[in-house]
């Protein structure tokens, strides 16, 4: 389950059902404007008129031009603050119309631009002075909180369809801030983070994921996406931890708050390793493809790493002595596989001619494989291999993971094994 759209727990019916009916209408006409001129709220018929307009207009655009026409010609009306109420409800309702959207830009682009504008102006449109007659402290008081909760939904749901997974994150942590039970938040929560490929606050993230699932009554994931959600954070938490041992402790901890404490933390598949060896020679003499992994990746995150990279392209790795590199499945592509073999958030690219069946292929699956270098990024660290010939150089992959028979096409000579950078003294 990949940010599916679920229903919205946090309430998403327009926050002036919390208010007595009528207190968020435009004011009224007057029935005699010309014999009670002294009671009337309008300057002149004009401005009678585009209170009236902006009142019955309902596309949320249209009637925010209206509002600032109104405002525009009449900036000190007598109805300053029933018109401003009538624009947070208007640009509510343009951030609202790109929630659950991701096309096309400019409904996002609108959306997270309202959804800003009503963060900015929520003391304001929700000012003591400005409460309606007939509202109660409390009423008022809950409409700023879903005006609140509404928007940051939006401006969270925009930025992680564009991948702006900071921005993103700081939204969801503000709407768990306000609103703790929200299971779609936390699950959302958790998988930004991970999608950032930040090792070091994966126990963050799985510590959110494991929230989504603990949540019940209205705000708890709904049952068809519950199930899927429960198999992705098994299937994160092994591929990071090694196991499954302490996630039914995890979930009851997550239970009882929102946010995962302060320095919490879940010992990595590498940390209980390197426990377990005490020391780098030992644990490089028991996993030799990881010992010549983090040797390559040294090389090419060093000063000299596009010299060493030219010595190693085209080599096939790992050499016959370590066999095959040890790897779990992180996303599956159309043509390609992300592997972490030292890296839960995935450090190796390995790329296919023939498309992946990618029903067959699971999140977390283990397999082994060997791989010609063929590119490589540093920051995030990732090395990209091409995979000739699949039923030879990989192993642990179902009998139906290619959609067509993998070419049968005579590799490439490949270079020899490649050997790390020496190191300086």
């Amino acid at each position: 389950m990949q940010h599916r759209l679920a229903r919205l727990t946090l309430g998403l019916a327009i926050a002036a059902a919390t208010l007595p009916t009528g207190a968020w209408a435009y004011p009224g006409p007057d029935p005699a404007p010309q014999a009670a001129q002294q009671e009337s709220p309008y300057k002149d018929q004009g401005e009678y008129d585009i209170a009236v307009a902006a009142g019955k207009e309902s596309d949320p655009q249209k009637k925010l031009d209206k509002l600032k026409e109104w405002e525009q010609k009449y900036p000190e009306s007598k109805l300053k603050s029933s018109r401003a109420l009538m624009q947070a409800q208007a640009l509510l309702g343009v951030a609202m119309a790109a929630y659950g959207k991701t096309t096309p830009p400019e409904l996002l682009d609108n959306g997270q631009k309202a959804a800003t504008q009503i963060l900015d102006n929520l003391d304001n449109y929700f000012a003591p002075a400005a409460k309606p007659a007939g509202a109660t402290d409390q009423q008022w008081a809950d409409a700023r909180k879903t005006f609140e909760l509404q928007s940051r939904s939006v401006l969270g749901w925009v930025a992680m369809s564009k991948k702006q997974d900071p921005d993103a994150e700081a939204a969801f942590k503000k709407i768990l801030e306000l609103a703790p039970d929200s299971a779609q938040v936390s699950y959302w929560l958790g998988s930004v983070i991970i999608r950032q490929k930040n090792v070091a606050r994966y126990s963050e993230a799985l510590y959110d994921l494991a929230r989504s699932l603990t949540v019940t009554g209205a705000n708890a994931l709904p049952p068809a996406a519950a199930s899927p959600a429960a198999d992705y954070l098994k299937r994160a938490y092994v591929g990071y931890h090694g196991d499954d041992s302490g996630l039914d402790d995890l979930k009851k901890q997550a239970a009882g708050a929102a946010l995962p404490p302060a320095g919490f933390h879940i010992d990595s598949v590498a940390e209980i390793e390197a426990k377990k060896f005490g020391d780098a020679e030992a644990f490089n003499k028991a996993h030799p493809d990881v010992a010549l992994w983090r040797q390559i990746k040294e090389a090419l995150q060093g000063a000299q790493a596009d010299t060493y990279f030219t010595s190693v392209k085209g080599s096939q790795i790992p050499p016959e002595n370590i066999g095959m590199f040890k790897a779990k499945v992180v996303t599956v592509g159309e043509k390609d596989l992300v592997v972490n073999i030292d890296n839960a958030g995935g450090d190796a690219t390995l790329k296919f001619e023939k498309a992946i069946n990618q029903k067959a292929i699971n999140v977390g699956d283990s397999l082994e494989f060997k791989g010609v270098v063929d590119s490589f990024t540093k920051e995030p660290y990732m090395l990209t291999l091409t995979i000739d010939e699949p039923k030879e150089d990989i192993k642990g992959l179902p009998e139906n993971a290619f959609s067509a028979a993998p070419s049968t096409k005579k590799a490439a000579p490949k270079k020899a094994a490649p050997k790390a950078a020496p190191k300086k003294k």
